[in-house]
C-alpha cells in the first residue's frame, strides 16, 4: 500500500480529514503560477509551488505531525533540490523563494557566514527526504528556466524584484490553499469580483452632477483638466507625470484616468499611494462616495472598518476588508508611502505577500515629491521597473514635480519614458494662481507673534513641535486664548481631527482664527485662510503650505509669507539642505518663487547638488544606504543579494520614536479596559491608533521612570494622568525644560 504523506493536520487524529501533501502541493504549484503568469512567469511560480514543502516527505515532519515535539526545517529540502538538479546558478531564485517561504528571504552570504542566510541553507544537513519526493512528484523543478525579465533598468533592483515577486506568488498561494483548508468561511468570504467598466459609470454619474451643479467658475476648468485625463487614459501603459497646482482637482481626474485606464487595458486594480494618513483618510471618504464602500480598501495603521447599517452585510464588509489586507486582492486600494514602498524592498512573508498584485494595476502616487529624500532614487526605480516587467501604469501626481527623467538617467540601462498626463501646464498654474509670496527674512518669534494677533484669520506654519508650541503660547499671551489655534503630532490624531473641524467651521463663518502647527497640515488638509506664513523649508513644503491659502480662489489674491528665525538656523541633514536650496531660489526669483521655473531650478539642485547623479562629499542624497549600489556590486550572475539586509535598511519612518495611547476620551479608556482581558490585541490595537503620540525615547524614559506611564500589555503603554500631562490645546506637555529645548522633531 502506498504511503501517504500530509501537509496539515486537524485537531483530530483520523488521518481521512488531514490534508494530503501532494494535494497541497499541486493546488500552491496552480496557485502560484496563476499568480505570476500576470508577469510571464507562470512556469516560475509553478515550480516554486510544487517543491515549497519538499522537506514535508521527511519522515521525520511526518511524525511531527502526529504529535512529536521535535522541530523539523522543512523549507530548505526544495532549495538545496532545485539546485541539485538545475545544477546553475539561475537556480538561486527559486532556492531563495523556497529556503524563505516562512522566515523571508535572506542574503546569500557565504558558506561561512550567518546559518541563515542562503549559502550555508544549501549546504545544510537537513532529514531525508528525496526519495518519497520523487515518487511522489517525480522531478518537480522541471528543466532550467530562463527568467522573463526584459533588461534595460537597473539590473540588481530588477533581479532582487523578480525574486520578490516570485516570492509573494509563492507566500500568497501557500497562504490562500492552507486557509481553504482549515477555514473554508474566511476563503468565501475573499470572493469580491468587480467590473471596472460598472465602477467607471458609477464615476461618471457622480461627476455629472458634481460639475454641472457647481456654481464656481474655477470648477468649469477642473472640469476641463478632468476631461483631458480620461482621453489620455486611451494612451498605452507605462510612466505618466500629473503635474497641476493645489486646488486644481487632482483627485478626481487622476481617478477617472485610472478607471478608464484599467477598462482600457483589463487592468486588475487601482492603488493610490499617499504620504499622510490624514490625506488617506480624505480621498478613501472621496472614493466610497464616488464608487461604494465595498469597492475600496483603505489600508493604514489608523484605519478601522465601520459596519455598515445592515449589521449582517455590515460584518462581511469589515471582515473582507480586514482579509484584503493581507493580499491587496481588492479593486480599489488607498494606501501610504510606508506600506506600499517598505513592502517593496522588504524580505518578510507578511509585507512581500501583496506584491504580485500590483502586477497589472494602476498605481497612483499622490504628492509624489514627498517618497523621502533620503530613498527617493530606489523608490522610482522600483516604479519604473513596475511598469516595465509588471504591466502597470504609474502616475505620479504632484504640484511640485521634480525632474524625474533626469533622476533616472544613469541609474538604469534605457530609461523608460515618461509622458505628461495634461498639456499647457504653464497656462494652468497661471489659472490656478492665488497668492502672491512675500519673504519676510529673519524674525523673532515675538515679532511673528505680535503680526499674527494683527491678522483676523491666518495659519502660521513652523519647522518643529517645540517652536509650535512657544508661538502658540506667544499668540495667546497676546489675544487670549479664544480662536487661537494649535496643531502638531503631540496631539492624538482624534484631538487633531477635533480641533481641524472647529477651525473649518470658523473659517466658513468668518470668525477669528489664528492657526500655528507643524507641516503635518500642509498636504491634503482642506482649509482655506487668507493669509498664511511659512517658516523656511524646501520650496515643494513652501508650496503645500500656499495650498492652504486662497485656497477655494475667494479673493483676488492671498498672501504667504515666508520668515527665518534661530529655530531656522538649526535645522540638520535633509531638511538643512532643502532650506538652504529653497532660500537661494527664492533670492533669485523674487518675482514668483513658486513659478514652474523656480521650482524646476530647486529639484535641479536639490538632487543634482553637484553634478548629474545626486552626488556629494556624503553619497547619494537620493540613496542615503546606498540600496541600488548594494544590489549590483556583487556579480549578479551568481544572484548574490542582500535582501535581510536591505529590508532591515529600508524605513522610511525613523523608528526610534516610542508610541504612548493618551486615553483622550471614554472611547480610548473603554478600549485600554478591553486590553486587560483579550487573548488577541490587534483588533484593539487598530481602534487605539488614533489615540497614540511618537515621543522621543529619552523623553519616554523619563515619563516612564517618574512612574507617569503604565505598561497595559507586553510592549503597550499608556499616559497615566491625563489630567496632569495632556493640554487640550498642545498634547501631551515636555516632561521637563530640558525635553521642551532638546525637541526638534519635524511634524
Amino acid at each position: 500500500m502506498e504511503q501517504l504523506f500530509y501537509a496539515h493536520r486537524t485537531d483530530s487524529d483520523d488521518k481521512t480529514q488531514w490534508q494530503p501533501l501532494k494535494t497541497h502541493l499541486e493546488a500552491v504549484a496552480q496557485r502560484a503560477g496563476e499568480f505570476a503568469s500576470k508577469f510571464g512567469a507562470r512556469e516560475w511560480g509553478a515550480a516554486a509551488g510544487l517543491l515549497h514543502d519538499f522537506g514535508k516527505f521527511s519522515a521525520k515532519f511526518q511524525k511531527r505531525l502526529e504529535g512529536s515535539p521535535i522541530p523539523v526545517d522543512h523549507a530548505t529540502a526544495g532549495a538545496q533540490y532545485v539546485i541539485e538538479t538545475w545544477n546553475n546558478k539561475t537556480a538561486r531564485i527559486l532556492a531563495y523563494v523556497i529556503a524563505g517561504h516562512h522566515a523571508g528571504l535572506t542574503d546569500f552570504g557565504s558558506d561561512s557566514g550567518d546559518e541563515a542566510c542562503l549559502a550555508r541553507r544549501l549546504k545544510k544537513a537537513i532529514e531525508p527526504y528525496k526519495e518519497s519526493a520523487i515518487a511522489v512528484m517525480g522531478n518537480a523543478a522541471g528543466l532550467t528556466l530562463p527568467p522573463p525579465i526584459q533588461w534595460g533598468g537597473n539590473p540588481g533592483l530588477q533581479l532582487s524584484m523578480f525574486i520578490r515577486m516570485l516570492f509573494s506568488c509563492l507566500v500568497d498561494a501557500d497562504s490562500l490553499d492552507s486557509e481553504q483548508y482549515a477555514e473554508k468561511s474566511r476563503t468565501e468570504l475573499r470572493r469580491h469580483d468587480a467590473d471596472f467598466s460598472e465602477l467607471l459609470e458609477k464615476y461618471e454619474t457622480y461627476v455629472l452632477k458634481r460639475f454641472t451643479t457647481a456654481d464656481r467658475p474655477i470648477n468649469a476648468i477642473r472640469n476641463n483638466l478632468r476631461l483631458e485625463c480620461l482621453e489620455r487614459a486611451e494612451d498605452d501603459r507605462g510612466m505618466y507625470t500629473l503635474t497641476l497646482p493645489t486646488g486644481s482637482g487632482k483627485t478626481l481626474a487622476s481617478l477617472g484616468f485610472a478607471l478608464k485606464h484599467a477598462v482600457r487595458h483589463g487592468l486588475k486594480r487601482i492603488i493610490y499611494v499617499i504620504p499622510y494618513t490624514s490625506i488617506i483618510e480624505q480621498n478613501a471618504a472621496i472614493f466610497r462616495e464616488v464608487l461604494g464602500a465595498e469597492y475600496v480598501l483603505e489600508h493604514h495603521s489608523n484605519v478601522q472598518h465601520e459596519m455598515t447599517e445592515d449589521s449582517d452585510v455590515g460584518y462581511k464588509l469589515k471582515e473582507k476588508l480586514l482579509l484584503a489586507e493581507e493580499n491587496w486582492d481588492y479593486p480599489v486600494i488607498v494606501t501610504t508611502n510606508v506600506q506600499f514602498f517598505e513592502s517593496l524592498f522588504s524580505n518578510r512573508r507578511s509585507r512581500t505577500r501583496k506584491l504580485h498584485n500590483l502586477a497589472q494595476s494602476v498605481v497612483v502616487v499622490d504628492e509624489a515629491q514627498l517618497m523621502n529624500g533620503d530613498f527617493f532614487k530606489p523608490c522610482l526605480l522600483a516604479l519604473e521597473e513596475l511598469v516595465r516587467n509588471y504591466g502597470a501604469t504609474v502616475v505620479l501626481s504632484t504640484a511640485t514635480q521634480p525632474n524625474l527623467a533626469e533622476l533616472i538617467r544613469g541609474a538604469v540601462q534605457r530609461p523608460l519614458p515618461i509622458r505628461d498626463m495634461v498639456r499647457r501646464v504653464p497656462e494652468i498654474f497661471e489659472q490656478f494662481k492665488r497668492v502672491r509670496l512675500d519673504r519676510l527674512g529673519k524674525t523673532d518669534e515675538d515679532r511673528l507673534a505680535e503680526r499674527l494677533s494683527g491678522d483676523r484669520q491666518a495659519l502660521c506654519v513652523v519647522n518643529t513641535r517645540r517652536s509650535a508650541r512657544e508661538l502658540y503660547e506667544r499668540v495667546v499671551a497676546r489675544m487670549g486664548a479664544d480662536g487661537v489655534f494649535h496643531l502638531s503630532a503631540r496631539m492624538c490624531p482624534k484631538h487633531r481631527l477635533q480641533i481641524l473641524g472647529i477651525i473649518r467651521d470658523r473659517l466658513d463663518n468668518g470668525l477669528p482664527c489664528v492657526l500655528i502647527s507643524t507641516q503635518l497640515v500642509e498636504c491634503g488638509v482642506d482649509v482655506d485662510f487668507p493669509v498664511v506664513y511659512r517658516e523656511l523649508a524646501g520650496l515643494d513644503s513652501i508650496a503645500q503650505a500656499a495650498g492652504r491659502c486662497n485656497r477655494n480662489g475667494n479673493r483676488a489674491i492671498g498672501t504667504v509669507h515666508v520668515f527665518e528665525t534661530e529655530a531656522t538656523d538649526k535645522l540638520k541633514g535633509w531638511f538643512q539642505l532643502t532650506a538652504g536650496i529653497a532660500r537661494s531660489i527664492i533670492e533669485r526669483h523674487p518675482d514668483d518663487p513658486l513659478s514652474l521655473k523656480a521650482v524646476d531650478e530647486y529639484f535641479q539642485e536639490l538632487y543634482f547638488y553637484q553634478k548629474l547623479g545626486g552626488k556629494t562629499d556624503s553619497g547619494d542624497l537620493t540613496d542615503k544606504h546606498n540600496i541600488l549600489g548594494q544590489l549590483n556590486e556583487r556579480k549578479l550572475s551568481d544572484c548574490d543579494l542582500p535582501f535581510r539586509t536591505i529590508a532591515e535598511q529600508f524605513r522610511l519612518i525613523d523608528t526610534a520614536a516610542k508610541s504612548l495611547i493618551v486615553p483622550y476620551d471614554d472611547e480610548a479608556e473603554e478600549y485600554l479596559e478591553a486590553l486587560l482581558f483579550v487573548p488577541k490585541i490587534n483588533g484593539i490595537m487598530r481602534k487605539l491608533q488614533p489615540y497614540v503620540v511618537q515621543l522621543y525615547p529619552q523623553e519616554f524614559e523619563a515619563f516612564r521612570q517618574a512612574g507617569e506611564i503604565v505598561e497595559v500589555r507586553a510592549d503597550v503603554f499608556k499616559l497615566a494622568n491625563k489630567q496632569t500631562w495632556y493640554d487640550d490645546q498642545v498634547g501631551i506637555k515636555p516632561f521637563s525644560e530640558e525635553h521642551h529645548l532638546a525637541e526638534v522633531l519635524i511634524g
